[in-house]
């Protein structure tokens, strides 16, 4: 038996074009392996099934494999060749060192559901009017794995980093198709030193899977498809690799229904379809299952996304164009290179087009049209999976053609511009590098800044009670450090005590070096909501505050917030600004209950603040409590800040 899930695995290698001496195999299966575990993992998770089994099985497929290629094959000195996209990778990261920032973002969503995988929580974030994380799910399996060994809760390097080499070996194996070696070499060096693939690439974003994903399926489906011979294990080898790439990254999905059309057009097998859709199907099943059980729908996670392009499609949901989307990757590799790699790819295609087009147009094409024409939202690193294709497409063709030159010693019109081609690769990989070097101090005090505002949140948060339930501006971000149920403020015209009333919040986190909303440098907002202040993060001028909200006030907000006084400056909440020479009276069936002199005339509050958190300032307390006047004149030249609570409650 064991003999036989070895002879199958060995045949679903071959599929994946895992073939060559033992350096080549292990290159090439390594995506394979990577995708593998963090689909095991997360399908686990999805399940709320404890995720040890598959963290465990994970490295025994890496020892697996590892034997079936050293039990098949040897290693050679071509071998060598591979070790360049680990150097270039570790090189390229001391030269940028912008991917060791603290993770955060759209990293800190995968971060926040590997900690659910691992059982170290059970709360999910609020995402896009969505009361779950929806994001794909293969980088959060693979973040638990490393984390459920370190016991780290927020910081990963393994998994980023080979990640980035499974992509970078994958480049290489396409662009060297055909034995030009030195082609795969100058494709890798090309893809990695790409300015957002250096930002992105060896971090917890999904970029590096992403590329990596697509010229692998890119590669396979060329030899399989173009082979005069499939058999089953072609089409369950090729439905795996497509369906793993979609569960990277939902757009992916595409590959389920263009690959069949590709099939059925080039007329290979049309009776074994049937067969790729099962595969396919079968690695999405965890997740459609899990997404019926939890929310209802199989296609729960999908449906944001899917909502987004058809929107953009439909309506005008964003500003992004194919103009900016030509200025974009004009910024990536620059305007003559872009015109470059979509001619060098048409002349790579006409040299075998009933085989190449098709494959072409059923996994690259699509993504060109999604990221450039359809979406009305974008980024650089969107276009990076099918951009990396045609660099590696380029490459091949440049190649071929010095090949020929080595031969023939003639020079024609396509030598030439292979020439060319290579002068402007050399160019920008060397403009980038040179770039990095100069930029390097600066990027090291952007690292510095990052570091430093994400302490001053968790500088606070080290007040937070475990069984806290939090609301920040940057939720996710903090909810992983913190290690407690963190949300963001939702839209509303009243945020913090709508927020609250939705959550269940018991504190509230605001402001900060760097923060997410307007409102939270707005003082007197602040002070009007129904929070109670208990510290602060230790800068003076602009700093984090920490809140517990406070349910008294909480249930008179809203009748507080309608109150009509002909004395104010200002209203938020039950709180009131009231300037010089005017003279004040509690409402009806209010009491005052706390007033402050701000010392300044045109003050919004803030010194208000700066006095609740001992910070320096001139503001003074004239009373709190029940021995607060109920009418008195505001003198000259000061502003009072002015609290109210209903008369019961004082």
């Amino acid at each position: 038996m064991q003999r036989g899930v070895l002879r199958q695995i060995a045949m679903v290698m071959r599929t994946l074009g895992i073939g060559g001496t033992a350096g080549e195999r292990l290159a090439k299966s390594w995506l394979v392996v990577v995708l593998l575990s963090g689909w095991f993992v997360a399908s686990f998770g999805e399940l709320g099934l404890n995720v040890w089994l598959p963290i465990i099985a994970s490295i025994g497929l890496i020892l697996i494999i590892v034997t079936i290629i050293l039990k098949d094959s040897v290693f050679s000195r071509a071998d060598l060749r591979w070790l360049f996209v680990p150097a270039f990778a570790v090189i390229l990261g001391w030269i940028d060192p912008l991917w060791s920032s603290p993770m955060q973002w759209d990293q800190a969503d995968h971060l926040q559901t590997a900690n659910r995988y691992l059982g170290r929580w059970s709360w999910e974030p609020f995402h896009q009017d969505m009361d779950f994380s929806f994001r794909p799910k293969i980088m959060s399996g693979l973040l638990a794995i490393e984390m459920g060994l370190t016991g780290r809760r927020y910081e990963v390097d393994v998994v980023p980093f080979a990640c980035l080499v499974a992509c970078g070996w994958q480049i290489q194996a396409l662009a060297e198709r055909g034995n030009r070696l030195l082609g795969g070499v100058i494709a890798a060096a090309v893809v990695l030193s790409l300015p957002t693939m250096l930002v992105f690439g060896r971090t917890g974003y999904l970029e590096a899977l992403a590329t990596g994903g697509l010229v692998m399926t890119f590669r396979i489906a060329l030899d399989a498809l173009n082979d005069d011979f499939l058999n089953k294990a072609d089409y369950i080898g090729l439905g795996i690799v497509a369906s793993l790439v979609g569960a990277v990254k939902y757009p992916y999905l595409y590959l389920g229904i263009s690959l069949p059309i590709c099939i059925w057009a080039m007329n290979r097998h049309r009776n074994e379809i049937p067969v790729f859709l099962g595969s396919w199907i079968l690695f999405q099943l965890p997740f459609l299952v899990s997404d019926l059980i939890d929310h209802g729908s199989p296609f729960a996670s999908f449906e944001p996304q899917a909502l987004g392009v058809v929107n953009s499609m439909t309506e005008e949901v964003g500003n992004y164009s194919l103009a900016m989307a030509i200025a974009d990757l004009s910024a990536e590799i620059g305007f003559t290179l872009l015109v470059c790699f979509l001619t060098i790819s048409g002349l790579w295609i006409r040299q075998d087009t009933l085989r190449r087009f098709p494959v072409m147009a059923s996994i690259a094409l699509p993504s060109v049209v999604i990221f450039t024409v359809v979406l009305d939202f974008g980024y650089p690193r969107y276009h990076l999976p099918w951009l990396s294709v045609l660099i590696c497409v380029t490459c091949n063709w440049v190649f071929q053609n010095l090949e020929s030159l080595a031969e023939e010693a003639k020079i024609n019109t396509e030598i030439a511009g292979s020439f060319l081609v290579m002068l402007l690769l050399s160019h920008h990989v060397t403009s980038v590098v040179a770039d990095s070097l100069e930029n390097r101090e600066r990027n090291l005090s952007v690292i510095q800044y990052r570091e430093r505002y994400l302490d001053e949140f968790i500088e606070i948060g080290n007040h937070l009670p475990t069984d806290a339930v939090v609301l920040a501006g940057f939720d996710i971000t903090l909810g992983v450090r913190f290690g407690v149920p963190t949300y963001r403020f939702g839209p509303s015209d009243d945020p913090i005590h709508d927020s609250i009333e939705v959550v269940d919040a018991t504190h509230v986190i605001i402001g900060g070096g760097v923060s997410r909303f307007d409102w939270e440098s707005d003082p007197l907002y602040i002070l009007g909501a129904p929070i109670d202040p208990l510290a602060s993060s230790s800068r003076e001028v602009v700093y984090a505050s920490l809140w517990a909200t406070n349910s008294t006030r909480g249930n008179y907000h809203r009748s507080a917030s309608m109150i009509d006084v002909d004395w104010s400056s200002g209203h938020e909440g039950d709180v009131f600004l009231a300037s010089g020479g005017v003279n004040v009276s509690a409402p009806d069936d209010w009491s005052i209950i706390e007033i402050i002199d701000l010392r300044d005339k045109s003050s919004t509050g803030k010194e208000a603040m700066d006095m609740i958190f001992g910070k320096e300032g001139d503001a003074t307390l004239i009373c709190d409590g029940e021995g607060c006047m109920q009418e008195f004149l505001v003198p000259e030249g000061t502003r009072y800040l002015v609290k109210v609570g209903l008369s019961d409650e004082d």
